[in-house]
């Protein structure tokens, strides 16, 4: 794991953020990059190893996930061959989904969800867990399932926070379970098995009125000072009105507060079904980008390709605020220091 800097933990994913403005308080001239990006794909992650991002996605759902790189967050190319490819020893069989990778101890953790047999003649969806030497693969299947509650399961992300204890947030499928919550669950300390006597902690669920009825899913966990920020999306992935709202805690186990302020980033006139973020810094770690996809037809479907935008979080009166500037569809300053 990689502290970012002295305020922000979360997935090896560089340093501190900042307001991404001189002292003047301007944005200072020169390239600029356009949302979308170029990537069709939906439900991303990444991480920076060395000098490159790694980005993994929803891509090949059938077989398993491509993985695409970039020195600047902005300029995306996909890497030929799948990161992960199923194959006849694989207990997933198809819908992957959703992959979120992290670096610890010079290897490299996916954690994805797909279907495969779960007891007779039945199949559901669970999280597994591969491992590679390499951030571009190939992940070889080490645990699959990773865990087990009898409920179709999604969205895997895992935080590890400063003293070295790391955290799976899931949610529920609700094509099997009726609705779509968010979960904690410790992991053990080889990152591919739940800890010993652990037990789900819910985290969030359908409660404020921009969410509709049924649907907390695709969360995302970072750590802001001494505070951890959930995000999620709500509503199912394919509606227009697909957003992303945010939840804090003063531990990783919750209990979270849902801010007022959400959502933080939704619809507009050009841009539908905004979500399933994650976050990343600049190449010079100055400022924060909120890494998302949105739909091709702004009436929402299956469709979606690749957006950034900056975002800022500040603390007043002991509540945390998350702001972002966007979803953009002009041309924005390119990440601080991109080549």
């Amino acid at each position: 794991m990689t502290l970012l800097a002295a305020t922000i933990i979360g997935n090896a994913r560089g340093a501190p953020p900042s307001t991404g403005q001189s002292s003047t308080g301007q944005s200072s001239p020169g390239p600029t990059y356009t949302n979308p990006l170029n990537a069709t794909l939906a439900d991303p992650d990444v991480i920076r190893v060395g000098e490159t991002y790694y980005l993994y996605a929803t891509s090949l759902t059938s077989l398993g996930y491509y993985c695409w790189t970039s020195p600047d967050l902005v300029h995306w190319t996909r890497v030929e061959d799948p990161c992960f490819a199923r194959d006849h020893d694989t207990w997933g069989e198809d819908l992957f989904w959703a992959p979120c990778v992290i670096s610890q101890g010079g290897k490299y953790y996916m954690y994805y969800s797909c279907r495969g047999p779960v007891g007779g003649d039945r199949k559901s969806i669970r999280i597994c867990a591969a491992v590679s030497d390499s951030p571009a693969g190939p992940f070889k299947e080490v645990a699959a399932p990773l865990f087990d509650i009898g409920k179709a399961t999604i969205d895997a992300q895992v935080f590890i926070d400063a003293d070295g204890k790391a955290y799976l947030y899931y949610s529920l499928d609700i094509s099997e379970n009726g609705k779509s919550e968010t979960f904690v669950l410790p992991l053990a300390e080889n990152l591919t098995s739940i800890a010993p006597n652990a037990k789900p902690s819910l985290c969030v669920t359908p409660s404020q009125k921009w969410e509709g009825t049924g649907w907390n899913e695709a969360p995302y966990v970072l750590k802001w000072k001494d505070r951890y920020i959930l995000f999620y999306s709500a509503r199912v992935f394919s509606d227009p009105l697909y957003a992303v709202g945010y939840a804090t805690a003063s531990s990783p186990l919750g209990p979270w507060e849902k801010s007022t302020e959400n959502p933080i980033l939704k619809r507009t006139g050009r841009v539908s079904g905004p979500g399933h973020n994650t976050v990343a810094l600049s190449p010079d770690g100055k400022e924060m980008f909120i890494v998302y996809h949105t739909h091709i037809r702004l009436d929402g479907g299956g469709d979606r390709e690749l957006s950034i935008d900056r975002m800022t979080i500040s603390e007043s009166g002991g509540k945390i605020s998350v702001k972002v500037a966007g979803p953009t569809r002009t041309p924005q300053p390119m990440p601080s220091c991109a080549k």
